[in-house]
């Protein structure tokens, strides 16, 4: 089964929680699917997710009275791991082109796709999870 992630809001919880939720949910799902070689699993970044392509750096630490966020969420970190682990993560051109994100070169496993190629994109999953 080939599943794609969509991904299209960012910032939600990644400064007062140790993880960006879906990307958490994703890797956690790989690790309960590589008993099965035929499931597959792709992230598409588009809208304001895209700038997720670019961190470099942890999230900063979230300080509340005496309580600090300690593991903040390291974004950048996450991405690299899900490529390792075989995920194909995409990036909408035109979602880059109007943050003015175009120019910057794209990490390495990072492909951009245009917004016209979408629906090749969708027709090849089996699941859609749009987040």
């Amino acid at each position: 089964m080939r599943i794609l992630q969509v991904l299209d809001q960012a910032f939600r919880t990644t400064v007062e929680e140790q993880d960006e939720t879906i990307l958490w949910l994703i890797q956690s799902m790989l690790k309960q699917s590589k008993t099965d070689p035929e499931n597959q699993m792709d992230l598409l970044l588009t809208g304001n997710a895209v700038y997720y392509a670019f961190q470099t750096t942890r999230q900063p630490a979230l300080k509340i009275g005496e309580w600090t966020q300690t593991q903040p969420a390291d974004i950048s970190k996450d991405l690299k791991n899900l490529t390792k682990n075989g995920v194909g993560i995409l990036v909408v051109f035109e979602d880059l082109w109007d943050r003015g994100l175009d120019k910057h070169p794209l990490p390495y496993g990072i492909e951009f796709i245009n917004r016209n190629e979408l629906p090749h994109i969708y027709v090849r999953a089996d699941q859609i999870w749009n987040w």
